[in-house]
């Protein structure tokens, strides 16, 4: 009985180490240090790098960083980041040829809308917009929100380190220019 229990658990074991596929002394198949076969293919399997190559050839390159986005309003500063999609990128590139200064008004006591001196690339989605948030609105204008709406934008960004109080104060405020820079 005992016999039958230990060869039991010895084929047990061989199973699920070639379901887990692991390699057995001098096996030869998919498990063993040949590559097996793509089933697709029929090409041979690509390995994997060790995790070590993978983490040494990250810390071997610099992070990409990107440029903050800088809003001038009269005497304050506000950063924001900028999203990764097409008006975004349209954006960057405007603004890589240099800063911008673009009339601006304020609309409905939530927003300030700047006209945009070519139009960027749309991917209008129906979104509420909260204080902070950067949208492109119509694909001609850059609205800055201090309150909140909902309405057919594409999201370019969103300003840092304010809160919505402070966004009322500084966007709200009787300013009819914004500029724009990277940094």
């Amino acid at each position: 009985m005992k016999r039958k229990r230990v060869f039991g658990l010895a084929l047990a074991g061989l199973l699920l180490a070639g379901a887990l596929g692991m390699a057995l002394p001098g096996a030869k198949g998919p498990a063993s240090a040949e590559k097996a076969p793509s089933r697709l293919t029929g090409a041979p399997a690509a390995s994997l790098p060790p995790p070590e190559e993978d983490t040494a050839a990250a810390l071997a390159e610099p992070a990409k960083e990107e440029p903050m986005l800088i809003i001038e309003i009269g005497e304050t500063r506000l950063t924001a980041v900028l999203e990764n999609n097409a008006a975004a990128e349209a954006l960057r590139e405007l603004l890589a040829e240099g800063p911008v200064t673009l009339p601006a008004e304020n609309y409905g006591g939530f927003e300030k809308v700047c006209a945009l001196p070519q139009a960027l690339p749309r991917n209008d989605a129906d979104l509420t917009a909260r204080p902070g948030d950067l949208m492109l609105y119509n694909g001609d204008s850059l609205v800055l929100f201090y309150g909140e709406n909902r309405w057919g934008y594409t999201r370019l960004g969103r300003i840092e380190g304010r809160d919505a109080e402070s966004l009322a104060r500084i966007l709200g405020g009787p300013e009819r220019e914004v500029a724009l820079r990277l940094e």
